[in-house]
């Protein structure tokens, strides 16, 4: 898949997007693998657009209707963030036929603003009633759930994946950044505390290690209670990277849950419930 050719830019506040210069063509934010949100900042007007690649280095590209961010009047039909992400999730959905503009943007407000309205039946439920119609004597409610834990984990791998590549790592070495980050000062860890809170091998962790000493973004430290044994520490550039990377995090994770109309009340109830499966298991 080519580079988009721009750098990953922070399209989620107004205050990001006035921070943009005009130019002719839109600034582009990843939000998949393959998939991206414009914003087109001109002298008078704001745009959203929309862009998925589509195989041979090429990209098919919509426009999804205007922003307020360079009007000092309202606009009509103007939309927000969250309404241009979800009209973007829409078009990106597949070989539908093309809807009409007014229609997509009445599809983006109703998944925001009744989010009720998206627990249709997917193929997740279609897995489940296969297996109902060929096992009606098990009760396959509880897999589906589980099979939704596993959606939910692979499209959040894929927005980590997208966030990783647009700060130069892959997603594997990003992993080590936070986890060297969260530990705070002086961000220096064991390689076997790191392979061991990362759940992944010794030689593993010893590859990545090495990648992220060759950027410059980790190095190899002695470890002054043991000088036999050496401990992996953050660089400043690592430092800023792995910042950089889990407020991207956080302020994606903010838009799904806002847009999802989930409140935080909710929000803990679901929180408490995957705690005791989790406990179980």
């Amino acid at each position: 898949m080519p580079s988009s050719g721009n750098d990953d830019f922070d399209l989620q506040t107004p205050e990001s997007r006035t921070r943009l210069a005009p130019r002719r063509k839109p600034y582009w934010e990843i939000v998949a693998p393959g998939r991206h949100i414009g914003y087109y900042r001109g002298a008078r007007s704001a745009t959203w657009h929309a862009r998925k690649f589509v195989g041979e280095g090429r990209y098919e590209e919509m426009r999804l209707g205007p922003c307020n961010d360079a009007s000092a009047a309202p606009v009509a039909g103007a939309l927000t963030y969250l309404e241009a992400l979800a009209a973007a999730d829409t078009w990106f959905g597949g070989p539908a036929p093309q809807r009409p503009r007014a229609q997509q943007v009445a599809v983006a407000k109703a998944e925001i603003d009744g989010p009720l309205e998206r627990l249709h039946s997917d193929r997740l439920d279609a897995i489940s009633d296969a297996w109902a119609r060929e096992r009606p004597d098990i009760d396959f409610r509880l897999a589906g759930f589980f099979l939704r834990i596993e959606h939910a984990h692979y499209l959040h791998e894929q927005r980590l994946s997208a966030i990783s590549r647009a700060k130069g790592v892959n997603i594997g070495d990003l992993h080590v950044l936070l986890a060297l980050r969260r530990s705070g000062p002086s961000y220096a860890l064991r390689p076997t505390d790191l392979f061991r809170t990362l759940l992944v091998t010794s030689g593993a962790i010893t590859k990545r290690i090495d990648r992220l000493v060759q950027q410059a973004l980790v190095e190899r430290v002695a470890d002054p209670d043991d000088r036999r044994s050496e401990l992996v520490r953050l660089t400043r550039r690592g430092a800023a990277i792995a910042d950089g990377a889990i407020s991207r995090i956080n302020k994606n994770l903010s838009a799904i849950v806002a847009a999802s109309g989930i409140t935080a009340a909710e929000l803990a109830t679901v929180d408490a419930c995957f705690r005791k499966l989790v406990a179980s298991m």
